[in-house]
């Protein structure tokens, strides 16, 4: 099981063994995508390249950006002078090393694993595509899981290929369905949260619209705003996981997490201190947000409750007045209405 980031691994290990009885089986093997390229492809088969064994170490990400101007195919261009292998080359030195090898590298993983399963499949960007392309040619039964609208990390920064991969990714996936005998399943349908969250969501990014299919008998569950006075006691009542775009966006000294990280992972509630884009969303949500993608992955993070900081309380057609009891008192807030707005527009048109 492959996910890009070190919290992507820890959600899928977490959620396989709260779904085994808390038991992590001996022959599944959980990795990052950096991990499973190093250990898996690059290693084994390095003196296909290299001329000897044991001389590859670890990644070099220093050169992820700018100019690299090494001639193609040489050690230099694929290691620095510690031999870790150029983060941003990885993927095509795993290809050239199956080639030099005569297939070694895949027909290796076909004799150890007999199913490979990749999450966060918009990250793969450029030669990454080229090495699935390879995967979905093996005997592995190969599953790949995805969101294009969560399209906000790529592996790599490719100088070439740059429009193979990310959100385009499953355009990709079209052309490989009768190529390589696939399936390719759309599933709209979330069992993460609750239908107010899920009807957010789809105010951020419109494009293919979510179901949220999550049932639970919570108090205060939904979408809120609530204000800056009141966010101590909110924060003390329900334990929420903060969030925020960036490190420019204050948080009243409470500890958060940047959007981005939050890909991946799963939080019964979020209170998320918003920036100005979002505060003007917020005022106003039929007006588009631009590169959704990061606000779309932070309001999809919550099971039962998303709640927004804000200054001062402007109802709309989605947001209207209302309270929530927190343990020793009843505080005002506006609460997401997704129905009620479309009623409402129907009544001004």
């Amino acid at each position: 099981m492959v996910s890009y980031t070190h919290r992507g691994v820890d959600s899928i290990r977490n959620e396989y063994a709260k779904q085994n009885h808390g038991v992590l089986d001996k022959h599944v093997v959980i990795r990052t995508w950096y991990q499973f390229l190093l250990r898996e492809l690059i290693k084994p088969y390095q003196s296909s390249f290299l001329g000897e064994i044991s001389k590859v170490n670890s990644f070099d990400f220093s050169q992820m950006f700018g100019v690299d101007y090494k001639k193609k195919n040489t050690i230099p261009y694929f290691f620095n002078k510690n031999y870790d292998v150029k983060a941003n080359r990885a993927s095509e030195l795993a290809v050239l090393i199956n080639k030099l090898s005569g297939g070694a590298v895949i027909k290796r993983l076909e004799e150890t694993y007999s199913c490979i399963y990749l999450d966060e499949l918009q990250d793969l960007v450029g030669k990454d595509v080229e090495l699935l392309e390879l995967l979905l040619q093996s005997s592995i039964r190969v599953y790949c899981v995805g969101d294009y609208k969560q399209a906000t990390f790529r592996t790599h920064n490719p100088k070439t290929d740059r429009k193979k991969g990310g959100k385009n990714i499953f355009q990709d996936f079209e052309l490989f369905r009768e190529r390589y005998q696939i399936h390719v399943i759309k599933d709209n349908k979330s069992k993460r949260f609750v239908s107010d969250i899920a009807d957010f969501a789809n105010l951020v990014y419109p494009e293919d619209p979510i179901t949220g299919l999550y049932d639970v008998d919570e108090k205060a569950t939904g979408v809120y705003q609530i204000l800056k006075s009141d966010v101590h006691a909110y924060i003390n009542h329900f334990r929420p996981n903060i969030l925020r775009y960036d490190v420019n966006t204050s948080t009243l000294g409470y500890p958060s997490m940047n959007f981005g990280v939050s890909k991946g992972m799963t939080f019964d509630r979020v209170l998320i201190f918003p920036n100005n884009s979002l505060c003007t969303f917020l005022r106003n949500p039929k007006k588009r947000i631009s590169s959704p993608e990061k606000y779309y992955v932070a309001v999809t993070r919550p099971r039962y409750s998303l709640a927004f900081v804000v200054d001062e309380f402007i109802p709309n057609e989605y947001f209207l007045e209302d309270t929530i009891e927190l343990q020793e008192k009843r505080i005002p807030v506006l609460k997401f209405r997704y129905n009620q707005s479309l009623l409402l527009i129907g009544q001004k048109t």
